[in-house]
């Protein structure tokens, strides 16, 4: 008997993590998962082609459910949508012109900070509360304005002190964002008119990672990455065929799905000791161009792993079964699927181009620079409706979804804590 209650205790132990998901105020619900996916697998969003105002209205309702979460800015970041080029057109860098008392000013004599993405309509001086700074700007210019909401402009007529520059290299930006449109300007003269407008060549051209924040609690310098690409194929003309969008309801709004609950979940733990990167790519389909860009503004070395999430809406291998891409290039495939243990979730073995898939998702970018990232996924471009308009929500498995979302949330949990650091990646 007494041999017997040990055995039921340490069974408790081994899953009690995976029950705790479950209990209290669940996250990883049937009908949250089907909230999320609704939304970004709909008609109206015309299957989120890169480049289309319906990726963009998908873009907003992720960055909405990271606010309403309080998940932070990514540092030097307004908001949390971080603009990146991948259709070329002008070399130029300029996003903003400003006419200043009727005279086109220096793009290097103004710096506009605007939260929200796209195109904007052109505002005037009426659009903004001004404040003259008495002294040149310093790198902590915004410590003394963190409670506004309305659009702020500050000017100042002292250059730096070096007089070749007129800021400093960077303008340190709250933690929490901005709640308000600033406009920082240097200039001889005080603003009697002014006229702000958008380049169109610039944000016709532009999409948007969206990235938000959950500072670690004892090791803010080290960093577990969760990704998934909200980008699809859009509309194709199939001449004679009725359906015409590719909704992407599995690929990938079912990564994204995950991706939006997780950050949810974390944000309410509020236990991470390490610090947790929720990060939703555009141009995944037009070859990983948003993750290649966002690779660029971090540390490699202070990622300690990278978990994307791709295709998990149809349990093309078993329910309740995934695989890892690249199982073998690190130990963080081992130490999720030794943690899966607690869960009713299997790893297994997947396709034999399992290699090849671990190159052609979002974890790769972070890959080549020795990260351990790996893609989880459920099903792969074998599956029927992979790129077809019968990619719909009504295929997807929503228990099953939601199962391996919550599963993810268990596994991570010692990568999170710190207690597990997967070895670096050598890609072949």
């Amino acid at each position: 008997m007494t041999r017997k209650i040990i055995f039921i205790m340490a069974a408790l132990l081994v899953v009690q993590p995976f029950l705790f998901a479950q209990s209290g105020h669940d996250i990883f619900t049937e009908k949250e998962a089907a909230r999320i996916i609704h939304f970004l697998a709909n008609d109206s969003l015309k299957g989120r082609g890169n480049g289309s105002p319906a990726l963009l209205k998908a873009g907003l309702f992720i960055g909405d459910e990271f606010k309403k979460n309080g998940l932070q800015m990514f540092p030097g970041n307004a908001g949390y949508f971080m603009p990146f080029r991948p259709f070329g057109g002008s070399k130029t860098l300029v996003t903003d012109q400003l006419m200043w008392n009727g005279k086109k000013l220096s793009t290097d004599a103004f710096i506009y900070f605007h939260p929200e993405p796209g195109n904007y309509s052109p505002k005037d001086l009426s659009d903004f509360t001004v404040i003259k700074i008495d002294s040149f700007f310093t790198e902590n210019i915004l410590e003394d304005f963190k409670p506004l909401k309305n659009n702020l402009l500050l000017w100042s007529d002292q250059p730096q002190p070096d007089k070749e520059n007129y800021f400093p290299p960077k303008i340190n930006i709250p933690s929490g964002g901005l709640s308000y449109n600033l406009l920082v300007v240097c200039a001889s003269s005080p603003p009697g008119s002014i006229m702000l407008s958008g380049v169109n060549n610039y944000y016709a051209n532009a999409e948007y990672n969206i990235v938000g924040m959950l500072r670690g609690k004892s090791k803010p310098k080290e960093v577990i990455l969760f990704s998934a690409h909200y980008d699809h194929e859009g509309v194709f003309d199939r001449g004679k065929r009725k359906d015409s969008i590719l909704n992407g309801a599995n690929d990938n709004a079912s990564g994204v799905t995950t991706l939006v609950m997780l950050a949810k979940y974390f944000a309410q733990k509020n236990d991470n000791e390490r610090t947790i990167l929720f990060c939703a790519f555009a141009g995944g389909e037009l070859g990983l161009l948003g993750s290649k860009d966002f690779v660029n503004y971090i540390d490699p070395a202070s990622i300690i792993a990278g978990i994307n999430i791709e295709m998990i809406g149809i349990p093309q291998y078993g329910k309740n079964n995934i695989f890892v891409t690249g199982y073998n290039q690190s130990s963080l495939p081992s130490i999720l699927q030794s943690r899966l243990s607690a869960t009713p979730v299997r790893v297994i073995p997947g396709p034999s181009e399992t290699k090849e898939l671990f190159k052609r998702s979002d974890n790769f970018p972070f890959a080549e620079k020795g990260i351990p990232a790996h893609s989880i996924m459920s099903s792969d471009d074998d599956d029927k409706c992979y790129h077809q308009p019968c990619d719909e929500i009504k295929r997807i498995n929503i228990s099953h979804l939601t199962k391996i979302a919550r599963a993810i949330a268990v596994a991570a949990g010692t990568l999170i804590s710190g207690e597990d650091t997967p070895s670096r990646v050598t890609v072949q």
